[in-house]
């Protein structure tokens, strides 16, 4: 079980990499990759995933984490925000990788 501490609006978070079957994991009885708890901070990974799925998983769970952080509610009700963490989980590399490339190609230091 690997652990990370990051703060996020002066905000103290602890992420635990855990198995698979840790109940930590579950969420109203289903089964999750990650899990997000506000009250206590805390954000949970499964560690078994392949990478790739498990890099996904951070960024959707770090969403939770910090829209809560800077007490940002990131849509109307809890029918969408996972939908939108998903979103940002699977594509927020390629935006990133997408942007630098952007701004390598088009931005002018300097210019005004």
């Amino acid at each position: 079980m690997n652990k990370v501490k990051f703060k996020a609006n002066g905000l103290i978070w602890e992420v635990q990499s855990v198995q698979r079957d840790n109940e930590k994991l579950k969420v109203k009885g289903a089964e999750c990759l990650g899990v997000t708890y506000y009250k206590d901070l805390q954000i949970f990974l499964d560690c078994t995933l392949p990478k790739e799925l498990f890099r996904q998983t951070v960024i959707h769970e770090l969403i939770h984490a910090f829209s809560f952080s800077f007490g940002v509610h990131l849509v109307a009700n809890e029918k969408t925000e996972e939908p939108v963490c998903d979103f940002m989980g699977s594509h927020l590399d390629e935006i990133y990788t997408t942007t630098n490339k952007i701004m390598a190609a088009c931005f002018e230091k300097g210019v005004k």
